[in-house]
């Protein structure tokens, strides 16, 4: 009489163990909607992760990465204040990913995974009410990272309020970032006719001054679109000015810039504000502005709002000895209201991110703003070694602290704005027709045994969690199909003498889909 060992095996989506997930039906969604953007052909990834291949060949990089969360990069604390189109994993994507992995890295059913998404350089806004280009760049043969500004002057006779915006590279493979300021001087202008190459090097003098932040590209991005009725304003005769990061390895290669624009319809827009509303001079409340050798030192900015204000975004910036940053309010009320946190600052990694809803702050509103810098290289490696005192300045060498936050002046009925650019970040769409087999949201207590299996059959018991018919199905560990068998309720599954005996996972599949995870199941006969 064979030994009978009954295992009730609990089948909980995304529970840690109860499943191995698969290439096909799990890890595919995860990368193409998180990590392709950057990671293709014609991205600034350093190797492409376009297919199972790809990933399989990848996969301890990514684990490694995914693990201590540098990749996906998205700086921003989503706990401290929530941001719209959050690129980052859920701790369920994360323990699916390291299940996949842990497990050999399974391709499972190729049929059932979406196709790879298509990454094309073209204009996310396709019918732009004026669109500039700057003319091409070749990287020259520095060996190390270059942050270069090209300058385009509209010709235009009046103000223009902008209600859609973009700025992308035309070769993505070699821009890790690109920042779009507007400048009311002839500064830029002066500084381009001073370079004798195209463009100038601003490694850091971008950043303050008279530029005003008005867009972004980072890998990935979408075009900025603004509330209806609203726009940043263009004004007659000022210049827009593109820096470029251009990383060590672009040597030799080419580039041009794109801008597209949409302006606001209507005779009544209202101007959306985008500038250093935190500053590192008048704001600071605790100069001076100095870090010493082998110093940890936090600074503080402080500003109380004279009128009410409807904040849409914010944008923190900082150099390379920077560490952390954060700004919260504090309402008249004396409650506090969370803006931003980043808490691992990184110079290469910074950008401009926007509320999923509009944050009202009253006048008498107290804003502050906070950095952590240290200037010690045991602690922090972009630090000089030996140190050196750092400095406000506008090299990359010296330290910056601003705040820009992107905001109107309030107007009742601010708080039902619709943003363009609210909500999170959508999943690849071609995961739309793939249904996660980690996405059930009750637990199936389903017993199969004996287990492992010493006879030639062994008994499934689902009690009342599902009616219909539905299929038992054993792969290999590759998520090879090995053998399945139709059944209806409680079902007795003989196993074929021609399966060697060994470790399978025994899966149940209703109309096409897993009726939760796999488990593993011994045959032992």
């Amino acid at each position: 009489m064979n030994k009978i060992l009954p295992v009730i095996v609990l089948l909980l989506w995304g529970t840690v163990g109860m499943a191995q997930p698969t290439w096909a039906e799990d890890i595919s969604c995860i990368v193409y909607s998180h990590c392709s953007s950057c990671h293709n052909s014609e991205g600034i990834g350093p190797f492409n992760l376009m297919n199972y291949q790809d990933a399989f060949n990848n996969r301890y990089a990514m684990q490694a990465a995914i693990a201590d969360k540098s990749m996906p990069p998205w700086p921003p604390n989503q706990d401290y204040r929530e941001f719209a189109n959050a690129n980052i994993l859920s701790d369920e994507e994360i323990t699916i990913f390291n299940e996949w992995v842990n497990a050999g890295a399974p391709e499972g059913d190729p049929t059932m995974a979406p196709e790879p998404p298509v990454i094309t350089s073209e204009a996310g806004i396709t019918d732009p009410d004026v669109t500039f280009t700057t003319e091409v760049y070749t990287v020259p043969g520095i060996n190390d990272d270059l942050y270069k500004c090209f300058v385009i002057t509209p010709d235009w006779d009046e103000d223009k309020f902008i209600s859609e915006i973009e700025v992308y590279p035309n070769n993505r493979n070699i821009v890790h970032h690109v920042l779009m300021y507007k400048n009311l001087t002839d500064e830029p202008v002066i500084d381009d006719a001073n370079d004798p190459e195209l463009g100038f090097e601003c490694g850091g003098s971008i950043e303050g001054g008279n530029n005003i932040l008005v867009g972004e590209w980072v890998p990935g991005s979408r075009p900025w679109i603004l509330p209806e009725g609203t726009g940043i304003k263009i004004q007659k005769g000022a210049n827009l000015v593109m820096q470029v990061h251009y990383p060590d390895g672009s040597d030799g290669q080419q580039d041009f810039l794109t801008v597209n624009m949409k302006f606001a319809t209507g005779t009544d827009t209202r101007e959306v504000f985008q500038d250093q509303t935190l500053d590192h001079i008048q704001h600071l409340q605790n100069p001076p502005f100095l870090i010493l050798p082998l110093e940890t030192k936090t600074l503080h900015q402080k500003l109380v709002l004279e009128e009410d204000r409807t904040f849409l975004g914010v944008a923190p910036h900082a150099h390379l000895i920077c560490t952390k940053m954060w700004s919260y309010a504090i309402l008249p009320s004396g409650e506090q209201i969370n803006m931003v946190e980043i808490p691992n600052w990184d110079f290469d990694w910074q950008g401009m991110y926007y509320y999923p809803e509009p944050i009202i702050l009253p006048a008498g509103t107290e804003l502050h703003g906070y950095a952590r810098y240290v200037n010690n290289p045991n602690e922090n490696p972009n630090v000089n070694n030996p140190p050196s005192w750092v400095t406000l300045g506008e090299d990359t060498e010296d330290e910056m602290m601003l705040f820009f936050y992107t905001y109107m002046f309030y107007e009742p009925g601010d708080e039902n704005l619709v943003m363009p650019n609210g909500g999170h970040l959508e999943h690849y769409q071609g995961c739309n027709q793939i249904t996660p087999t980690h996405h059930l949201e009750e637990v199936l207590s389903v017993s199969i045994y004996p287990n492992p299996v010493d006879g030639s059959t062994f008994r499934v018991d689902i009690g009342d969690h599902f009616d219909g018919d539905y299929m038992l199905e054993l792969t290999d560990l590759s998520g090879r199909l090995i053998y399945s068998a139709q059944c209806t309720g409680d079902c007795m599954v003989d196993v074929p003498a021609s399966i060697d005996n060994g470790v399978y996972l025994a899966r149940l599949v209703q109309d096409g889909q897993s009726l939760g995870q796999a488990e593993k199941l011994v045959l032992m006969r």
